[in-house]
């Protein structure tokens, strides 16, 4: 298995991996894709800039290579070559842990930028349970 950043031509992979997911975020041409490769696409998480707003968003790992490690591998590497400084995320809730093995942590909500505020409002609503994390110190 490999973990690296994707390759521009290879985000048709990295979409029909994020539709095998059920993960309906998109990709944009301007994200920093990592993926996770073992003949294929097996894991991705993206860094995507949002109202000039860095945000951590889908993160999703096929079910037959979850909880191996995976995720991690791919957080380190996120964090070890891009600067996560100030990027924001919308986990679940019982992710936090996970998400703070890197450095992030749960902010009030009303210290996140606005359009993170009615989408987390948006989530609740829809009975989900996330939260808002921020990268506060890379070097955890």
């Amino acid at each position: 298995m490999n973990i690296r950043f994707a390759l521009i031509d290879e985000y048709p992979q990295v979409l029909s991996h994020y539709t095998a997911c059920n993960y309906g975020g998109g990709l944009d041409d301007k994200d920093k894709v990592v993926v996770a490769i073992d003949e294929q696409v097996i894991g991705a998480v993206r860094i995507c800039i949002e109202n000039d707003i860095k945000v951590l968003r889908g993160m999703q790992i096929k079910p037959a290579w979850q909880k191996k490690g995976i995720g991690s591998l791919m957080l380190k590497f996120l964090a070890d070559n891009v600067d996560m400084n100030g990027c924001y995320c919308l986990p679940f809730k019982h992710l936090k842990t996970f998400y703070g093995l890197i450095g992030f942590a749960e902010i009030l909500l009303q210290d996140a930028p606005e359009f993170l505020r009615q989408r987390l409002e948006k989530y609740l609503s829809l009975g989900h349970n996330e939260m808002i994390i921020m990268m506060i110190n890379k070097n955890v």
